[in-house]
């Protein structure tokens, strides 16, 4: 008989599988092609493939390996909270903002949520991967984005 022996990965190797499931459901509308000639379903069907195997791998794991003994964790609200808020953020803050500064403000306010994470950590960090950003997003790969949004009137100009 199959004991659980994780409980959590079993759940989370669970959910991944169906999450995979509801995303090829949701694409079987789309024609999938193949390796030389993708339709449009190709990548998120492969995607959605691969995290169905990943699943249940991790529930294969969760009925080896036992969990830790350890106390269980105290939830933490702001951490979750933080991250759940962060891409709405992100999606509120682009076009007004632009990419950079929204980048950094989001960077460094999800690091709050981290007890490990500090200010000056994050700050250099939120720098970097703005920075980053912009260059691939703007520069390399020319999406119709703003370095600098009208939010930043002086800027602004400059992105």
């Amino acid at each position: 008989m199959l004991r659980i022996r994780n409980s959590r990965d079993f759940v989370g190797g669970v959910t991944m599988i169906c999450v995979g499931l509801v995303f090829i459901w949701f694409g079987q509308e789309l024609e999938v092609g193949n390796s030389f000639q993708m339709g449009p379903g190709y990548f998120p069907i492969m995607l959605s493939l691969i995290l169905v195997v990943i699943g249940g791998l991790i529930i294969v794991q969760s009925m080896m390996v036992d969990a830790e003994d350890d106390e269980p964790e105290v939830w933490n609200w702001k951490a979750s909270s933080l991250v759940i808020a962060a891409p709405i953020g992100f999606g509120l803050l682009l076009s007004g903002l632009g990419l950079a500064p929204t980048m950094l403000l989001l960077i460094v306010g999800v690091a709050t949520a981290s007890r490990y994470a500090n200010w000056r950590h994050s700050i250099p960090l939120g720098l970097f991967l703005a920075g980053c950003s912009v260059l691939l997003f703007t520069k390399l790969l020319s999406l119709p984005v703003a370095a600098f949004g009208p939010w930043m009137p002086f800027i602004g100009e400059l992105g």
